[in-house]
């Protein structure tokens, strides 16, 4: 990793001060110079490392992206959520590139798309494409910016990965280069005992100030128990211009004179290890401080390939001694610094008993099941980040709280004694309708959260209001859209038809919005419909007629 590192602060010493995306030879840039950088790679997110670079498009729409080498599109995905409208291109240097939020594809990616809609009538699909069905050229055009799926705003979400592992890749370590002339910036520094298992031993934490020269700080009697270690953990901002702008830090490493080193280097990631993100930084203390801190320590059971060394991260401490830690930071382009902090810890230490027991805890390596009435709980094993104190009240329907982060969902069933209106019945948690299937007597869910699960029935239609530029003339241009809202369950399909044949339309699922393109003149006797139904099959239809002739 070192030797990116080196080759590409020598490529950039010359960069003007900007967040100027550029790259080698082997690759284009995606859109129109300048590109300039919103978010980087790695960059935390809730639940998940940014697995990519932001491109800013100035907030604007339907600006063309372009391959940025030759290839072929592999996959063509288009969703209300996540990365909206999307485009794979395999290369063949092993690379896949992904281009997400498009508003549509270039004609004859658009084509193919709409056709394959229409043969399976499926607004939203994923499909994945052969070597010589969409052969591209690199610079050729193939979308258009936009702002679809989950994102915030306008912009173009690119990414690298591995044809091969399909893992996201650092853009910033293979061939694409952004100005960075300021050195990461040490915020904050959080310290942890660390118990014999690897684990974290509650309330035994605390924040240590980077506002003295001398970073130094002495543990308080009782921080350490006998065979617990110490964990440190980051708060860095990683500018790359000295007009303020940042990035995520890349690589953080720690070491002392006794022991060896241990770091992370954001430089790949598997996209199923994305919500140990809450192992790897400390989440409940972000969620009240508003600060995030990044662990150059981990958990026994942490899957993410960021860290390079051997080991956990946990340091030796002795009682009556001191330890001096070195922490480097280093930025994606080789810009460093280092701090030296001295910690000291003045007492004896006392026994350690284990806090964590199957008794009074959930363990990771565990499986649960619990049962009650006519309601399951089943929970994996390694669902759990660390182990959680066990807080569980079935009377309640209650499994824990909301603020427990998991690593996998839980599955909720409810038997059902009577299937008469089954399909009309919904399975929450937290209030928050959960995608629910009835199968085998039963109701049967998955939840990303825990905290109080509920079963509710939906008897409501979706409600459709057409949108007052959808005329029946044929002036119009044959662009219809609707505002549709749900009270419970939540819209779960959609279709569009035009006399009697299916139409291709999209659900904007931020602004709650249906939108399609009609055939157009509409002649005498045309009919336009809109089917929508929730998650449980109530379904709302809006149709249009007109008996006028067309317009001569």
């Amino acid at each position: 990793m070192l030797k990116y590192i080196l080759c590409y602060a020598l490529v950039l010493s010359h960069c003007t001060i900007a967040q100027i995306l550029k790259c080698d030879n082997h690759w284009s840039l995606p859109m129109d110079a300048p590109v300039e950088l919103s978010a980087g790679f790695g960059d935390l997110r809730p639940n998940h490392f940014h697995m990519g670079l932001d491109i800013r498009t100035g907030g604007k729409e339907n600006l063309p992206i372009y391959a940025i080498s030759d290839g072929y599109v592999s996959r063509i995905k288009v969703s209300s959520v996540g990365y909206g409208w999307a485009l794979y291109i395999n290369h063949p240097n092993g690379y896949t590139s992904v281009y997400a939020h498009c508003n549509r594809f270039a004609n004859r990616i658009q084509q193919l798309y709409l056709d394959t809609s229409v043969v399976l009538q499926q607004n939203e699909i994923d499909i994945v494409l052969g070597v010589n069905q969409l052969p591209i050229h690199q610079g050729e055009q193939i979308a258009f910016s936009g702002n679809t799926g989950g994102s915030s705003g306008p912009h173009l979400h690119f990414e690298l990965r591995s044809s091969t592992t399909e893992h996201a890749l650092n853009p910033l370590l293979h061939g694409f280069l952004v100005s960075d002339v300021a050195q990461p910036v040490l915020n904050g520094i959080r310290l942890y005992a660390i118990d014999q298992q690897g684990y974290e031993v509650p309330g035994k934490s605390m924040t240590v100030s980077t506002q003295q020269k001398q970073l130094k700080t002495s543990l308080p009697q009782g921080f350490l128990r006998d065979g617990d270690r110490i964990g440190i953990a980051l708060q860095v901002t990683d500018y790359f211009s000295r007009d303020g702008r940042s990035l995520g830090l890349f690589s953080a490493e720690v070491w002392t004179a006794k022991e060896g080193h241990f770091a992370f280097e954001l430089d790949e990631i598997d996209f199923n290890d994305a919500r140990y993100i809450n192992a790897h930084h400390d989440f409940s203390y972000a969620r009240t401080s508003k600060r995030k801190f990044q662990k150059v320590f981990k958990s026994p059971h942490n899957p993410l390939t960021i860290y390079p060394y051997e080991g956990s991260g946990a340091f030796e401490l002795a009682a009556f001694d001191s330890t001096q830690f070195s922490i480097m930071l280093r930025d994606v382009n080789g810009n460093e610094s280092q701090s030296e902090l001295w910690v000291v810890y003045p007492f004896a230490k006392s026994p350690a008993p284990s806090f964590y027991n199957s008794n009074s805890h959930w363990l990771p390596e565990a499986n649960y099941r619990y049962q009650t009435g006519f309601w399951e709980i089943e929970i994996d094993s390694f669902t759990f980040f660390e182990p959680v104190k066990k807080n569980i009240d079935l009377a309640a329907r209650r499994l824990a709280t909301s603020q427990v982060q998991i690593a996998k969902p839980i599955h909720i069933s409810y038997t059902v004694t009577d299937s008469t209106d089954a399909q009309q019945r919904f399975l929450l948690m937290n209030g928050i309708p959960l995608n629910t299937h009835y199968e085998n007597g039963k109701l049967m869910a998955e939840s990303k959260s825990l905290g109080v699960f509920s079963l509710r029935k939906d008897v409501l239609a979706p409600v459709i209001q057409a949108h007052s530029n959808n005329k029946l003339d044929s002036l119009n241009n044959g662009a219809w859209s609707w505002s549709v809202s749900d009270d419970f369950s939540g819209v779960a399909t959609y279709s569009c038809w035009q006399n009697g044949v299916w139409i291709p339309a999209y659900y904007d699922a931020k602004k709650k919005v249906i939108k399609a393109q009609f055939e157009v003149p509409f002649f005498t006797g045309t009919q336009i419909e809109l089917r929508v139904q929730d998650a449980v099959g109530n379904e709302a239809i809006f149709q249009r007629s007109t008996p006028l002739a067309p317009f001569k």
